[in-house]
């Protein structure tokens, strides 16, 4: 009984942290959240490799109002 708690305890203190790890804010100087749109795929490809960056890429339906 008493190690089928224990189980427990540790697999819901597991899931408890992971979700606090998970959101852990950026510093809002940080580098990372500077986004700068690009026109077509292979300009944002080509950047992105370049600056050793991920690409994010989002579908936007319709023009956009002012590209942040």
């Amino acid at each position: 009984m008493m190690r089928r708690f224990s189980c427990l305890a540790l697999l819901l203190a597991c899931a408890a942290l992971s979700g606090c790890l998970s959101h852990v804010a950026a510093r809002e100087d940080s580098g990372s959240l500077g986004i700068r749109w690009r026109e077509d795929f292979e300009t944002a490809c080509r950047d992105a490799a370049s600056e050793s960056r991920p690409l994010l890429v989002v579908l936007v339906a319709g023009e956009l109002k002012d590209k942040c």
